[in-house]
């Protein structure tokens, strides 16, 4: 491996966008590898420059970019779009996803690429640890966990931060559901993961801009993913509600009919009924899934490759590079 690109979604946090790149300068004279930095500028409404400090100092760094998003589009689109560029410009080795904040330490790259090591082909995630949140966010995620593993089966123990070499992340942008979510769509390509326990360091500057609701979207972007495992799941549960409502009812009629000293008035209809209207209820919401789901079967995919390029308003090369602004037609011709 000898170039490696890193992604970077920011959305007004360019302090620490900042102090990242003098951490990444620090640390890219120990690696094997050269790097080159494109963040992902996801709608910000505070403008870069004025928290950059001057970049000429980074002489460890081969190249720095500001990939220029038209919209805000959220944080995994963002990721995916900057993934998509990284993909199509095919001049790197490998793409490395991080976060700018700081929680992503750039001290853990070294480990990440140790375990990739020679391979050609590799998927290496940041297996979270010791995570640095507040405790209603570690509870919040810890139930995010627990709901998507009762419904996927599946056990979602990483974020983010990623390393892929060039052939996964070609297949990556060609997957529909990393324009939802990245973890879920690594999950789902079944790429062969390779984990790296991380502890979750501590953000640079400011506040995180994930709040509750944003952390509940997140969650349901992840689950959706899923949507196919769940509808089985939730099949199995009507089916087997079913079954229990019917013996519930067959139940209480042996007792109304054969053992009637034991019953109070009424009790055998209201039990019955209550029964028939929890089933009617489940085979309803399993019914509105089927149709939903096969719905959406026959809609087109959008697929992240094919439809970045609409996002991308211009990059801004800020390093390695005579600056210049690229629009979006300039960079999807070269």
């Amino acid at each position: 491996m000898r170039r490696l690109r890193l992604v970077v979604p920011v959305y007004n946090d360019w302090p620490s966008f900042n102090i990242l790149l003098q951490e990444l300068n620090q640390v890219a004279s120990t690696l094997p590898v050269r790097i080159a930095v494109s963040a992902v500028n996801d709608g910000s409404t505070e403008a870069a420059e004025d928290s950059l400090a001057d970049l000429s100092t980074l002489n460890n760094l081969e190249s720095v970019e500001i990939i220029n998003l038209a919209v805000n589009v959220g944080h995994q689109r963002a990721i995916a779009i900057g993934l998509c560029v990284a993909v199509e410009d095919d001049d790197s080795d490998a793409v490395l996803i991080m976060d700018s904040d700081g929680e992503d330490s750039p001290l853990v790259i070294a480990e990440l690429l140790e375990t990739a090591g020679d391979r050609s082909d590799f998927c290496i995630v940041a297996q979270r640890r010791k995570r640095s949140e507040n405790l209603s966010f570690k509870l919040s995620y810890l139930v995010y966990k627990f709901i998507f593993r009762l419904l996927t089966s599946k056990q979602v123990d990483f974020g983010n931060f990623s390393l892929f070499s060039r052939s996964y992340a070609r297949r990556l942008v060609k997957i529909s559901d990393l324009w939802n979510n990245l973890p879920a769509a690594v999950l789902r390509s079944k790429f062969p993961i390779k984990q790296v326990p991380v502890d979750r360091a501590h953000r640079y500057a400011g506040k995180s801009k994930m709040n509750f609701t944003s952390l509940v979207v997140h969650g349901f972007s992840g689950i959706s993913v899923y949507a196919e495992t769940i509808f089985v799941r939730l099949l199995l549960f009507t089916v087997a509600l079913g079954c229990l409502t019917a013996f519930a009812i067959a139940t209480v009629l042996t007792l109304r009919l054969f053992v009637p000293r034991l019953a109070t008035p009424g009790w055998a209809t209201t039990v019955s009924f209550g029964m028939l209207i929890i089933l009617v209820q489940a085979f309803s919401v399993t019914l509105s899934s089927i149709l939903m789901l096969l719905n959406n079967r026959v809609q087109r995919l959008v697929i992240p490759i094919k439809a970045y390029m609409v996002y991308v308003d211009y990059r801004q090369s800020l390093l390695g590079r005579p600056l210049r602004v690229h629009t979006h037609l300039e960079a999807k011709s070269a």
